[in-house]
This record gives C-alpha cells, sequence and structure tokens, in this order.
C-alpha cells in the first residue's frame, strides 16, 4: 500500500489583487512549515509528497520565500493550467487532478492538503495513515464534504475525475464540497467522518475559523 499526499497550492490567481499576494504567500509559508513538521511521523509510512500550482509556468517562478522551504524529498509539479479554478474553484481541483492523473494513478491512496490552511494537529493525517480509507469531514451548517483536507482511494477518485463535468460545474456553479459528497452518496460508496480537522482556514474577507 502506497500514499500520495498532494500539497495543492495557488500562488497567483487570476481572481486576486497584487495586494494581496503578499498575505497570501505568508499563509502558504506558515502552512508548509507546520506541515513539514510532521515529517518524521510520515517517514515511518510509505508516503510521497508533492506539491503543485497551476498558475505557474515552471518551478523556479515560485515565490522565494516557498522555495527556500521544500524539503529535497518533495516532488514540485508547476503549470498554467487554471482554466476552470479561475471560474470555480472545485472544478479547477479537478482540472489539476486530470493534469496530474499518471501521477496519482501509480498509488493506492490519495490525501489532499491546502497549504494555505493552518494544522492545528496533525490528528486527521495520523488517523487516516493508521487505517486508511476514505476518510473526511462533514460541514457543519451544510452537509456535504469539507474539501480543504480529505483522504481518498485512488480508484474512487480517477474514476471521480473522469465522470466530471466542468463546465457544467461551472455554469450552475456547483461547489466540489457539495459535488463530491454526491458522487460518494449516489454510488454508494463507503467512508468514514471525523469530528473535525483540527486546523484553521483563513477564508477570504472572513475572519480565521477553526475547523
Amino acid at each position: 500500500m502506497n500514499i500520495l499526499i498532494e500539497l495543492r497550492i495557488c500562488c497567483y490567481p487570476a481572481n486576486s489583487q497584487e495586494s494581496q499576494l503578499p498575505n497570501r504567500t505568508e499563509q502558504y509559508v506558515n502552512g508548509l512549515n507546520k506541515f513539514f513538521e510532521y515529517l518524521p511521523i510520515l517517514n515511518g509510512y510509505n508516503v510521497n509528497i508533492f506539491i503543485t500550482d497551476n498558475t505557474i509556468p515552471k518551478n523556479s517562478n515560485l515565490p522565494n520565500e516557498i522555495l527556500n522551504i521544500i524539503p529535497s524529498n518533495v516532488t514540485v509539479i508547476t503549470c498554467l493550467n487554471n482554466n476552470y479554478g479561475c471560474y470555480n474553484k472545485g472544478a479547477g481541483d479537478i482540472e489539476q487532478w486530470l493534469y496530474n492523473k499518471e501521477l496519482i494513478s501509480q498509488y493506492d491512496w490519495f490525501i489532499h492538503f491546502e497549504p494555505r490552511q493552518l494544522l492545528k494537529s496533525f490528528n486527521f493525517i495520523e488517523n487516516f495513515l493508521k487505517n486508511p480509507r476514505n476518510l473526511f469531514t462533514i460541514n457543519e451548517n451544510v452537509k456535504h464534504f469539507n474539501t480543504g483536507l480529505f483522504c481518498i482511494q485512488v480508484g474512487e477518485l480517477i474514476k471521480y475525475i473522469n465522470n466530471s463535468n466542468l463546465d457544467n460545474m461551472v455554469s450552475r456553479r456547483i461547489s466540489i464540497e457539495d459535488d463530491l459528497y454526491r458522487y460518494f452518496i449516489n454510488n454508494n460508496i463507503s467512508f468514514d467522518i471525523l469530528e473535525k480537522l483540527d486546523l484553521i482556514w483563513f477564508a477570504t474577507n472572513h475572519v480565521p475559523l477553526h475547523y
């Protein structure tokens, strides 16, 4: 059994003002540094890690503050592939998974984490590592998955992205939180729910929230 962890970043989103970029970079640096503090735990498992950004043509264009903290054994994949993400974040996530599908398909399990969030503990990921399965948290207000951090069997992820209609997601403003949840429910795919992720989410134009 092998596991791939995706650290999804988006340093230069099309809908972000230039004045906001330094704060965005700082959030990524803090989130990545905190994640990398847990590498000694990950080293006890068959895990590989990659960082991917779909708004940058080559790795060297990443902000130096980020480049300087990436461990040598972490793969970096950058590209200009933000055709859908500038309209619908979830469609952009799927677009990038399709871009990286060949890599993802080499693994049994996939952990998606967006390091603009700040981990308060490693409990969610450790829970998965000790017992790999489809693992999510549910939003408190709307019954759908929180997708800033989740764990999924690669076979299910590949089937999901291969059958996704990105144009439909954009035109109908369908969130990936709703879409992925409905996919699991409609196809009777088993999953477990934990009470919390134990991280800080920095929402745009919103106070930070503890999930």
